[in-house]
């Protein structure tokens, strides 16, 4: 496409984006107020948005027409850098007299460490953020900030405009597709449109998968018809869907062989085979489970009815032992199913889901009532289950104990526990964790957040569901009363995640969002220390980010953060801290540029009071990673990822774009 048309196209999307924004904020009086507009830009302080309003509020009327607040914004979105820079400039300059004096400034960078909610450190208070940012940008000394002189200040710092660009555009027409446009002059490195998200292995299965189960269905009707043509076609159907159960109730016990799984994924297999997607694979059997038995149930129903009388399918579905057996199998399947949706598993009542899922022991029992030709598809994983199972039992014996616990910010707490004779785990495996005192019966997987070489055994756990909260406030409890009450723990595990493929990347990006950073607390820790010892990994640059949405989030391992940037001797990690609910725009600017020249003068950030800065705001992943994907062409770099689904499914795509492998830790 041409650049003229290009650029046609995309005024009209944008204009299109803005109006559509317009009637959205502005309610039935078709303007908008600055109650509103304080709404739109997320706003906690009036002020502020009162500045904002002033800016763009041409009339001076204190209310935004549509003409206004298109005219403003557009300019903000896809204007050049002097009239994004007008913009911050006329917003600052409270007085309108053509200059920023210190005290508008440092009113500015008050409101934006409110905004941010920050804690300020001692040494770096809204009086002295100002005071660093006009050492370096008021040139001619007079106290005071011209436009050049602002404008000279935000060049050295590019990418501040770029952010503060997104950020309010965001904010007041959310489009982030057309903002990728208009920002993306030259092309972005593309994958082929058909190639899948996670590679090969997991489609090739899918599809073998897939075509077992037709080849099956096919087989049970051809074979029913030869036995018996006056078989009704819904029961022969009915019968063809119950083989199809057989061969995938087989396999459902197959992806939560945990400790099968972790043997293989140390040998070449691992490399070949979607061992990752284990979890995601159990669930798509068991929804196909759910629909295959409801089928299946209802062909067969519907084929008695047609020949029978009512009372006699009444007989036939409750009274006798197939159709009771039957009856029963579809209840426990479904409800198995329903508690194990992941808006059960990720509320506050996990336990819903734990305890019901353990109906699969009736589940199989039903299943070889119901058809014991069951036993000659599943015989085989159930046998290896089985012997699964008791290993894990003899494993789950040995007792060990809580040797420290601490309650950390944001709804964390620390575990240290004394490993069980025999207990050894790799860099981000994980373990199932039982406290008697906490609940009896109840087992929790948890990652390891500690280094294997450490010599600890440590669990970051975030308080979530009713056994987590127990947990949080029997520590709490014992950290008022001053006491240290002993815990008994039990310990089942390790078992491997996607984090083992890591020491056999050369280039690689670790994105940990929240308590999702555990996996790369232990692999960090384990990376340096092997670095500096005599085991040098094969990984020669690490590239680890982490996304929290408050400060306070960052005192989980920012004791862990500064040991590595002190002995990380062979540069061998780039640290990128991004707290999300900072803002980037406009509004904050001044912020920016004020930590942008403590850091200049070697200062700890504000943030986290480390040495690597904090970014404000979520991370342009385009950007970034496809930095970070040419920094290393044409070698390849893997994505490692622990978090939020759906923000997992924005760095896929992401990753998928610029050719970059993308592994996920799921539980």
């Amino acid at each position: 496409m041409s650049s003229q048309p290009r650029q046609a196209s995309a005024d009209a999307a944008l204009l299109a984006t803005l109006e559509r924004s317009f009637t959205r904020l502005a309610g039935s009086d078709g303007v908008i107020d600055v109650k509103e507009l304080k709404a739109a830009l997320g706003l906690r302080t009036e002020y502020l948005a009162r500045r904002v309003m002033a800016t763009i509020d041409h009339n001076r009327d204190g209310v935004l027409t549509k003409d206004e607040f298109v005219d403003e914004i557009r300019k903000l979105i896809g204007g050049t850098d002097r009239e994004k820079l007008h913009f911050a400039f006329r917003l600052y300059d409270h007085d309108g007299d053509g200059s920023i004096s210190f005290e508008e400034m440092h009113r500015m960078v008050a409101m934006s460490l409110a905004e941010a909610d920050v804690v300020e450190r001692p040494t770096q208070r809204a009086d002295r953020l100002t005071r660093s940012l006009f050492r370096v940008a008021d040139k001619n000394r007079d106290g005071s900030l011209s436009f050049d002189e602002l404008e000279a200040a935000v060049r050295k710092h590019p990418a501040l405009l770029q952010q503060m660009t997104r950020s309010e555009a965001m904010w007041i027409a959310p489009n982030e597709e057309l903002l990728a446009w208009l920002e993306g002059g030259a092309a972005r490195p593309r994958r082929a449109a058909w190639a899948p998200e996670s590679g090969w292995a997991p489609v090739v299965v899918f599809v073998l998968w897939l075509l077992c189960n037709v080849g099956i269905l096919a087989f049970g009707l051809l074979r029913g018809r030869e036995a018996d043509h006056s078989v009704n076609p819904l029961m022969q159907l009915g019968r063809a869907l119950g083989k199809c159960i057989n061969f995938n109730g087989a396999l459902l016990l197959v992806p939560v062989m945990r400790r099968l799984l972790t043997k293989v994924r140390a040998t070449f297999l691992g490399r070949v085979l979607p061992i990752d997607d284990a979890v995601r694979a159990h669930r798509i059997v068991g929804h196909t489970l759910v629909g295959l038995g409801i089928a299946h149930a209802a062909a067969l129903i519907a084929s008695y009815t047609m020949g029978h009388p009512q009372s006699s399918v009444q007989h036939f579905v409750l009274l006798t032992e197939r159709g009771l057996t039957g009856v029963l199998l579809i209840v426990v399947i479904v409800v198995m199913w329903f508690f194990a949706l992941s808006f059960v598993r990720r509320s506050s009542r996990f336990e819903l889901f734990y305890f019901t899922h353990l109906l699969y022991l009736a589940w199989f029992g039903l299943a070889i009532a119901h058809s014991p030709s069951f036993l000659l598809w599943g015989g085989v994983p159930l046998l290896g289950f089985m012997v699964e199972r008791v290993l894990r039992l003899t494993r789950r014996a040995k007792e060990s104990e809580v040797t420290e616990a601490r309650a950390l910010r944001s709804g964390v707490t620390r575990l240290e526990v004394r490993p069980p004779a025999g207990f050894s785990y790799g860099p981000g495996d994980y373990a199932f964790l039982r406290i008697p005192a906490i609940a009896k019966h109840e087992w929790h997987p948890f990652t390891i957040s500690s280094a294997p070489e450490s010599g600890r055994l440590t669990f970051h756990i975030r308080s979530l569901g009713n056994w987590t909260a127990a947990l949080r406030r029997r520590v709490e409890e014992d950290e008022l009363r001053g006491v240290k009450a002993p815990l008994t723990a039990f310990v089942d595990g390790p078992y491997g995640s996607p984090s083992a493929h890591i020491f056999e990347s050369r280039f690689a990006v670790f994105i940990g969002a929240g308590i999702g950073v555990t996996p790369f607390a232990s692999v960090l820790e384990s990376l340096i220390l092997r670095a500096n010892g005599d085991r040098p990994p094969r990984l020669e640059k690490a590239h680890f980010f982490w996304l929290n949405k408050d400060q306070y989030s960052f005192e989980w391992f920012a004791a862990l953060l500064s040991d590595l940037e002190k002995s990380d001797r062979r540069a061998l990690l780039d640290i990128h801290l991004c707290m999300t609910a900072g803002r980037t725009g406009a509004t904050s600017l001044a912020l920016e540029l004020a930590r942008e020249a403590m850091h200049a003068d070697g200062r700890s950030d504000l943030i986290t009071g480390l040495r690597t800065r904090t970014h404000m705001g979520h991370p342009d992943w385009e950007r970034m990673l496809g930095d970070i994907h040419r920094l290393h062409a044409p070698a390849t770099v893997d994505v490692y990822f622990c978090g939020p689904p759906g923000l997992a499914t924005k760095i896929r795509a992401v990753c998928t774009r610029l050719g970059m492998p993308f592994r996920e830790e799921q539980f």
